[in-house]
């Protein structure tokens, strides 16, 4: 009998760490499965678990690429590329992630990067305009944006 409850407490003690973290941001099932994993759930309360809290609704893959696409766009100013990768690495899927992605534009690419570039602009006013550029291209190459944006960018400036 001692069993019985030990083993509805482990259940529980799953969901509620699910949960815990669900509360301080949205999760993909990828991350959840990871960190029930690392917090040594069995794989049985894992998807128990995991099931549960997408029946109910908690989590939803779709919703959590769809406000990092959003905040990578308007908060982080990151290109195509860098939104693949920040999806990656939140456990979306390849397929959701070119789902995702296609809602993105040209313009709203061309937009962030125009955003970026106007904010980092501020900290290069005191150096030589090559050097300008050079800092812009490396700067935006690494948030994920193609040479097209980029040279577009580069291209608007007024120095």
């Amino acid at each position: 009998m001692k069993g019985s409850p030990d083993k509805r407490v482990c259940k529980s003690d799953a969901r509620n760490y699910a949960l815990r973290l669900l509360s301080y941001r949205s999760r993909s099932r990828k991350e959840i499965l990871q960190r029930l994993k690392e917090k040594g759930f069995s794989a049985h309360e894992i998807e128990k678990t995991v099931s549960f809290l997408q029946d109910a609704g908690f989590i939803k893959d779709e919703a959590v690429a769809q406000g990092l696409l959003h905040n990578a766009v308007d908060r982080k100013y990151l290109g195509r590329k860098g939104i693949r990768m920040l999806l990656l690495s939140r456990g979306i899927e390849k397929g959701l992630i070119d789902e995702t992605l296609s809602v993105l534009t040209d313009d709203m690419e061309q937009e962030a990067a125009a955003k970026l570039v106007e904010k980092k602009l501020k900290n290069l006013r005191g150096y030589p305009e090559e050097i300008i550029k050079q800092k812009l291209w490396g700067m935006l190459s690494r948030r994920g944006f193609s040479s097209y944006v980029i040279n577009a960018a580069i291209k608007s400036l007024r120095l």
